[in-house]
């Protein structure tokens, strides 16, 4: 028996609907539970030799959720167990739908913590604002995590030292990079944890060298030849990686976790390590 013509069509369009299937199988149940470890050097300002050779782990977008557990969020941390860094960095959104999920994540934030040489610290995101920020402080309080709400706090490093400088969460309108800045000296190096990446050019503005933003998840899902199909607002025009903002180097990670959908498509979840170098020997 001979197949007629549209039996190809037939077939053809099986096979599409297939590899379709297939390929939101993965985005759902693979993809997103694969999370990488990503390498960044950024060059320390001039004058602060001291804080070459610093390493900075920085971990953001949690969203723990029924879709995002803690042993995920293990396996995603654990890609820095191994790998000596001095700073525990924690960039905003810690659960996801209701906070009662964060309590299932702060085991795991105690090792990430644990590992750190010299200190740790956090910012929140704009779901810890929605969702309840009091509890995710009482949360970070009862684990003696520092979350940094508009203000600055140095460490010690090299005979130097390196201002974290916290912003609060913009989309809630709390932010206030001038208050957050005012206790930094002139002249000193500072790093900015700020969850969305769009307001960038005002923490440049302030003399910071580094800012680390989480919030946009790389777009979770990325379409050939498009890109992000969807990107939340203050995350819109700085989508993920590296960029510069003048003299100030913005890291923007796809975090760990994922929200509404629970799906990732060429965008796998990240966790950072920074190490800091000399300017005459940075590296992207």
């Amino acid at each position: 028996m001979t197949n007629g013509p549209g039996w190809w069509v037939t077939r053809g369009a099986a096979l599409v609907g297939a590899a379709g299937t297939g390929l939101a199988w993965r985005a759902r149940h693979v993809v997103p539970y694969r999370p990488r470890l990503e390498r960044i050097d950024v060059p320390v300002p001039f004058g602060h030799a001291g804080l070459v050779g610093m390493r900075l782990a920085f971990v953001t977008d949690m969203h723990m959720s029924p879709f995002f557990s803690q042993a995920n969020l293990r396996d995603a941390v654990a890609l820095l167990d191994g790998e000596p860094f001095d700073l525990a960095l924690l960039g905003g959104d810690y659960a996801s739908e209701t906070v009662r999920y964060i309590d299932r994540g702060m085991p795991v934030l105690d090792d990430f913590v644990a590992w750190a040489r010299v200190g740790a610290f956090g910012v929140l995101g704009n779901h810890d604002e929605q969702l309840g920020s009091d509890k995710v402080i009482a949360a970070f309080d009862a684990h003696g995590i520092p979350l940094l709400r508009n203000e600055a706090r140095p460490v010690a490093f090299g005979g130097d030292a390196l201002w974290v400088v916290g912003i609060d969460d913009a989309l809630a309108n709390h932010h206030d990079p001038a208050t957050a800045f005012r206790g930094v000296p002139p002249g000193a190096a500072s790093l900015v944890l700020w969850h969305e990446p769009d307001w960038a050019q005002e923490a440049a503005e302030c003399g910071a060298f580094l800012q680390l933003s989480g919030h946009t998840h790389g777009g979770q899902i990325r379409l050939p030849g498009k890109g992000a199909l969807a990107l939340p607002p203050g995350g819109r025009r700085y989508e993920m990686g590296r960029y510069s903002i003048g003299a100030m180097t913005l890291y923007v990670s796809r975090g760990v976790g994922t929200y509404r959908p629970p799906a990732r498509f060429r965008c796998p979840p990240e966790v950072t390590l920074i190490t800091l170098v000399a300017p005459t020997t940075a590296m992207g």
